[in-house]
């Protein structure tokens, strides 16, 4: 999965109300340095003036006193290359730092199921399995009706963010009772399972 983190830098001229700040962001799906994308961007009152992009190495301006500063630093041999530097310091370092200590971490979910009986009329039952506080993102769950997977009827939110890096999801299943022939109680049977990550037996 892509990932990326930022870095700001805040200047306030209060007297005018004016804002610029600037920030640095890293986005990458490994830890080679080859899979990391630095971009610095210099931005003035919500408008992006300059950035430096690693994928082409130089400075770009999106205004005319960007075009300017972009100018400039794209002809100074030292600035420049401090930038370029950035992608290994900067980027290349911090990735490994978050693979090690939080990607590649997961956190075992805690599951809560409920069901909604229906009022008299002949709606269906509403079972509803709620996933909490796991990671990573990538999770399924299924339901299974007597041993055999139920794919129709059943609904589910997205992964939705629980703070602290962890997430929730809520899957639902209606489905009508069958009942035991002569008897008041049903004859149904139903499981679910979660699992983080690939499928077991798939890649």
């Amino acid at each position: 999965p892509n990932c990326s983190y930022l870095v700001f830098k805040l200047f306030l001229i209060l007297s005018y109300g004016f804002q610029s700040h600037s920030v640095s962001r890293c986005l990458f799906n490994s830890t080679e340095l080859k899979d990391s994308w630095y971009i610095y961007s210099c931005i003035y009152n919500k408008v992006e003036f300059l950035r430096f992009d690693s994928n082409i190495g130089l400075y770009v301006g999106y205004t005319s006193f960007g075009m300017r500063q972009a100018n400039k630093l794209n002809n100074n041999p030292v600035a420049l290359s401090r930038r370029r530097a950035q992608k290994e310091a900067f980027c290349h370092h911090n990735s490994g730092v978050l693979y090690r200590n939080v990607l590649n971490r997961s956190v075992a979910p805690s599951v809560t199921l409920s069901s909604v009986a229906p009022p008299a009329g002949g709606h269906p039952t509403m079972l509803t399995c709620s996933v909490y506080g796991f990671f990573p993102k990538q999770i399924r769950v299924t339901w299974r009706r007597d041993g055999q997977e139920v794919i129709s009827d059943v609904t589910s939110t997205a992964e939705l963010p629980d703070g602290a890096w962890l997430y929730q999801i809520h899957s639902s299943l209606e489905f009508r009772p069958r009942k035991v022939k002569g008897q008041n109680q049903n004859q149904d049977t139903f499981r679910t399972r979660t699992w983080i990550g690939p499928e077991p037996g798939l890649v």
